[in-house]
């Protein structure tokens, strides 16, 4: 019985002061790992949330003014586009984009930042004019060798060449009188210089173009093919009707791929019998 008794005696196991202390202190350095990581969970949350509106507010908030300086054209423009370039407030790229909106004559305006300099500068590129321009006997700034027509500040091109009455004149018309004007406009290529290339629409004909001699020769050029042959058949034929006839003609070649270029003195409502069938040109 009394052993019986004491196998049903339940021992408790009491830890020591030690003991209890160490686990307590595991415990506290426990919690104070998960309170400090929650805390830089939360931070981390919060700097990315800040970082994140602060990009965005700076990618939405315009540019930050920046000097820049025109440098690389003559005056006029020079001073003209400075002034343009100081009335935007912006970024350079931005003023860059403001001239080439403003001055028509800009094929491009580069952008430079040399280190150590707070300027930025722009460089503006001219397009290329081949000759005056006009529309309908008025001032039209310059054709450009891309076939183009744009303003330009007075003085920045100079010439003293043909010009171009554009007139009608579709920007494909345009575009091939640009790609023959070198061969139209050189030295010696008409048998008198030429002194303008004019579109002609009137009423009843197909428009053409019209080369007016700087002697009053006036030729119906017709379409600006056959350039080379046109031009050299045009001086034959002159030239064989001032032998027979001295005097001033005007010429029509309108109907060259056909063989023809005919002539007409000056002053006489129609041709006589050997000047109307002059023939010639290649097909």
């Amino acid at each position: 019985m009394n052993s019986l008794s004491t196998s049903r005696r339940r021992f408790r196991v009491v830890a020591r002061p030690q003991q209890r202390a160490r686990r307590a202190r595991l415990l506290a350095a426990a919690f104070a790992v998960l309170i400090l990581g929650a805390v830089a969970i939360a931070a981390a949350r919060h700097a990315a949330s800040e970082l994140k509106h602060a990009f965005l507010a700076r990618a939405t908030e315009p540019a930050a003014p920046e000097a820049a300086v025109v440098d690389g054209v003559p005056e006029p423009l020079r001073s003209l586009a400075q002034a343009a370039a100081d009335a935007v407030s912006g970024s350079a790229g931005e003023k860059a984009a403001a001239l080439k909106e403003k001055f028509p004559c800009l094929a491009d305006v580069g952008v430079r930042r040399a280190w150590g300099e707070k300027a930025a500068t722009l460089t503006p590129v001219l397009k290329k004019a081949v000759a005056p321009a006009l529309r309908r006997g008025r001032a039209a700034g310059f054709l450009g060798d891309d076939g183009t027509t744009f303003a330009a500040p007075e003085g920045l091109y100079q010439f003293s060449g043909p010009s171009v009455d554009a007139g009608d004149a579709t920007a494909a018309e345009l575009k091939a009188l640009a790609r023959e004007w070198p061969a139209l406009s050189a030295a010696g290529a008409f048998p008198a210089p030429l002194s303008e290339m004019a579109y002609v629409s009137a009423k009843g004909e197909d428009p053409y173009w019209e080369a007016r001699l700087a002697d009053g020769t006036t030729v119906a050029w017709g379409g600006l093919d056959w350039t080379t042959e046109k031009l050299a058949r045009l001086g034959e034929a002159l030239a064989d009707a001032r032998a027979k006839s001295p005097g001033m003609f005007t010429a029509d070649m309108r109907w060259f791929e056909d063989g023809k270029v005919l002539l007409k003195p000056l002053g006489l409502r129609t041709a006589g019998p050997a000047l109307a069938g002059a023939h010639g040109g290649v097909k």
